[in-house]
């Protein structure tokens, strides 16, 4: 199986979003049901890990056995699939805005595809009565860029649509991890 000129061929399991592996310390493997969290924060989603199987020629900044982060809704699209197997569904998805990252061995994100990875910027607390911390709608700083984008670099502050962001969780090495992208057409400006 090989991928056409401009997508990818990925491996991912349907069920990961609802069960976890981990790994214990003696070799053996444990799934547990994940619980769905409804918080303050509504825009937090669990995106798709997948593995790649396939490359096409035109795409670069991703290999063969990367593990990367797609949209969360991405498996559910059954045009996609191409085969189920042992428990995962292959499927070719056009290597566009909607891959998000490729995940480094340490769990830490290389965003991808003009997609950037920032933090929310806490606001300044101007009373002592303040008993929680709030964060600037609009604002982010950039933690890391893509290796083609030179719009923004990694400490800008940039100012994005209210609402634009996108806060994944998702699970690397028995790990539960957290990063915000932030779509490079959705920046309105960068702060001096």
């Amino acid at each position: 199986m090989r991928a056409k000129r401009k997508h990818l061929i990925v491996k991912a399991n349907p069920e990961q979003k609802e069960s976890h592996e981990i790994q214990m310390p003696d070799g053996s493997t444990i799934s547990i049901y994940l619980g769905r969290k409804f918080g303050e924060n509504n825009r937090e989603v669990y995106p798709n890990v997948c593995e790649i199987i396939s490359v096409g020629d035109e795409v670069t900044g991703v290999s063969v056995g990367d593990k990367i982060i797609l949209h969360h809704n991405i498996i559910t699209n059954e045009a996609t699939h191409i085969k189920k197997e042992d428990g995962y569904v292959y499927m070719g998805i056009p290597a566009d805005g909607l891959v998000y990252a490729k995940i480094q061995e340490d769990g830490t994100l290389i965003p991808l595809f003009r997609n950037l990875i920032g933090e929310r910027i806490v606001k300044e607390k101007v009373s002592q009565f303040e008993y929680e911390d709030k964060t600037e709608q609009h604002k982010f700083k950039v933690l890391a860029v893509p290796e083609d984008y030179s719009d923004a670099l990694a400490g800008d502050t940039i100012l994005a649509y209210k609402y634009s962001d996108y806060e994944m969780v998702y699970h690397h090495n028995n790990k539960e991890c957290r990063a915000i992208r932030i779509a490079a057409d959705d920046i309105l400006g960068i702060f001096n």
